[in-house]
């Protein structure tokens, strides 16, 4: 019988524990344990499924799939940092890549250590690899001379994940916009700000005249990241001075002057964008932005092909909120709205998730577009990550806009389909102005930022990023019944009830938390509940839901520690809240467990183990058909420790066979007749222990 409660925090403290007998780990009960903090395992398959891929998307290119890469090859050392290689697509090649260096080390204090270390690392792969810069976050961007194969590139980053000081290792993946051209001629031009209720031919529009009696954004600050804007008179009045952070054209203002060179089509998204935002209005021509009176921010991270590096927008959104990135001015107009019309494939990257972080602890909401590839929004980054705001596509009609991403990920839907905005003329530079329509998440999202602009402007006292996605969760308008067979969020963005909302000083109850994986050897979340109810009616209840596990519902703000997982991959972390009024609120984001480094034994070779504790290290071993037996034998040393034994994942959850062994006496574990397969042996430091020797023998 397995054992379905956890003991994998080496304190082995005791506790009554629920526990189920099921035989496999899709619908596992939780396991409570009652101490300062709880402690939650739950024994999960990734999103109901060994293989994290949602039913409805077996497309998704199979690199974006892997959440971690396991250095179990002996020939490579043993890493001991997290590796993120998801948003590598097979085949592709890389010559970028982000390192972050623990706090406290030499590298991490002073940049200037880190191309030795460099160095080394490029000989042993016959290349050179040199130091970049370092990012806001504080990791460093390398790269090495030469494009590496997607293989060579993975082992490049176990090598330098070996390294004790490296905190992670990335892949400086592509981003790129999210828009689709289409017909000029095609649709009323402004469709989108025109709603005449659900029985209209446009009952997707988002109502902004009501919202502009209210407000028109007056200061308030958008950043927008893309790929620059070009002058234009339905526009200019509404920018102020931004920053390029793409290498070709580093510096500047965040102004877009297309290619001289190149065979990618030029395109002006950014342009586009900033006029869904906040085109000048009442002024006799073009077009009228969302939020007219608010300002323009232009932070070009994307060339003028719309592509990108995700080491540039990481910088942006640190940049645009007011943090500090090195080696660049500092922005003299932080903004409180992030619109980001762009996206890449992959889990989210730390490097993201921290530079976000930063940017919505500021104050400031970050909005992001689902993406345009018809599957699961879950599976591409930024709008995968903590904190952020997701927005989806609709077609006038209220139906989902054509190829617009989708899912749990997703907060709400806007317009997107044959968006009328600010355009440039000119194939490669800009050259007279003009207006075209673009489709496309990358012209929904900024209707979104747009309105969050005239809410803030609206509301008598400054919103956080989670009360600003609750409130429009909670102000949107019902889809058209029957119109959505996939899950496009809360509802369809409505300027006027939001914005009402706000201007009566509403603070909505909003759900919110954050999961890091804090340790780097062991799959475990740390799941903190940071909602609140500033607006008066308290939190009564809180439900939780991870993956397909069953619901927990609990009455109190919970630190859920040393959350276990049984296998790596994705998992949809949801939390909704509820008030004493009734209002609820409800997050739902996508998490990603990385497997632990791993040291793969051959049979009878026995290891030294040494650790601090609560301290643990992981080690393989290949179970050939016709074993007799698998035997794993702790003995001598000093100190506690815990020896767990399990097949197919290195977690620390129902081990086959698990024993201890205190100063030095002997523990064996013995499987008899065991599966064929990949054996994964897990060592706990109770105590600290010093030079407890393991050995794995296989009988046949």
């Amino acid at each position: 019988m397995k054992k379905r409660f956890d003991r994998t925090r080496p304190d082995l403290r005791q506790a009554q524990l629920d526990h189920a007998t099921t035989p496999r780990a899709k619908n596992s009960r939780a396991a409570l344990l009652g101490a300062t903090y709880l402690s939650l395992s739950l024994a999960l398959t990734a999103c109901g499924g060994r293989n994290d891929v949602d039913s409805a998307d077996q497309t998704i290119p199979s690199a974006t799939n892997n959440a971690a890469t396991t250095a179990d090859d002996s020939r490579l050392p043993s890493r001991t940092a997290m590796i993120n290689t998801s948003g590598m697509e097979a085949g592709a090649s890389n010559d970028r890549f982000i390192v972050k260096y623990r706090d406290g080390t030499s590298e991490r204090t002073s940049p200037e250590t880190v191309q030795p270390l460099l160095n080394a690392h490029g000989k042993r792969f016959g290349m050179k690899a040199r130091h970049l810069r370092r990012l806001g976050v504080g990791a460093d961007l390398i790269a090495s001379d030469r494009k590496l194969t997607a293989v060579e590139a993975t082992a490049f980053m176990r090598d330098l994940a070996s390294n004790p000081d490296v905190e992670y290792v990335e892949a400086d993946v592509p981003m790129h916009t999210t828009m689709t051209p289409n017909d000029p001629d095609y649709a009323p031009r402004q469709w989108a700000l025109q709603q005449r209720g659900n029985t209209s031919n446009w009952p997707a529009g988002i109502r902004p005249e009501q919202a502009w009696d209210i407000s028109n954004g007056s200061g308030v600050v958008i950043a927008m990241l893309d790929n620059g804007v070009t002058p234009h008179s339905d526009l200019d009045a509404n920018l102020l001075a931004g920053y390029d952070f793409t290498a070709s054209n580093r510096g500047g203002n965040g102004s877009n002057p297309g290619l001289a060179e190149g065979t990618c089509g030029v395109t002006w998204h950014g342009t586009h964008v900033a006029g869904i935002l906040a085109a000048l209005t009442n002024n006799g021509k073009g077009m009228a932005g969302t939020a007219w009176g608010a300002k323009v921010v232009p932070v070009r991270v994307l060339n003028g092909c719309g592509s990108g590096l995700m080491s540039d927008v990481a910088d942006g959104i640190t940049w645009a909120a007011g943090g500090t990135v090195s080696g660049v001015p500092a922005n003299p107009f932080p903004a409180k709205v992030l619109n980001l019309s762009l996206g890449g494939n992959g889990n989210c990257s730390i490097t993201y998730q921290q530079a976000i972080d930063d940017a919505t602890g500021r104050g400031a909401s970050v909005v992001v577009a689902a993406g345009n590839d018809n599957l699961n929004a879950g599976f591409y980054q930024p709008g995968n990550c903590q904190g952020v705001i997701v927005a989806s596509s609709l077609m006038p009609d209220g139906t989902r806009g054509n190829s617009a991403n989708y899912g749990p990920v997703v907060d709400l839907a806007a317009p997107g389909e044959n968006i009328w905005s600010t355009w440039a003329g000119g194939g490669r530079t800009p050259t007279s102005e003009s207006y075209t329509f673009l489709s496309g998440t990358s012209m929904a999202a900024p209707f979104v930022s747009g309105v969050i602009a005239l809410a803030q402007a609206a509301a008598p006292k400054p919103l956080t990023p989670p009360e600003v996605r609750s409130l429009l969760m909670q102000n949107a308008r019902a889809f058209v019944p029957g119109s959505q067979a996939f899950p496009l969020g809360a509802g369809m963005l409505d300027a006027a009830a939001t914005v009402e909302a706000a201007r009566s000083g509403k603070i909505p109850a909003a759900a919110d938390f954050r999961c890091v994986q804090k340790k780097s050897n062991v799959m475990q979340l740390d799941c903190q509940d940071l909602s609140t109810s500033r607006g008066g009616p308290t939190l009564v209840s809180r439900t939780w839901k991870l993956g397909d596990n069953p619901e927990v519902t609990v009455t109190d703000a919970r630190h859920w520690d040393n959350l276990n997982i049984e296998y790596a991959g994705n998992y949809d972390m949801s939390l909704k809240v509820t008030d004493s009024s009734g209002a609820t609120s409800k997050v739902v984001r996508r998490l990603t467990v990385y497997a632990p480094p791993v040291q793969t034994l051959r049979p009878d070779q026995a290891i030294r183990f040494s650790a601090n504790s609560y301290e643990v290290s992981f080690y393989s071993i290949t179970v050939p058909v016709g074993a007799k037996s698998l035997t794993t034998a702790m003995s001598g040393g000093a100190g506690t420790a815990i020896m767990r034994v399990r097949r197919d994942t290195p977690s620390m959850l129902n081990p086959i066979c698990e024993g201890t062994i205190v100063s030095g006496r002997a523990q064996n574990c013995v499987i008899s007749n065991p599966q064929p397969g990949t054996y994964y042996i897990a060592l706990s430091a109770f105590t600290n222990v010093q030079d407890v020797s393991m050995v794995a023998s296989l009988a046949n």
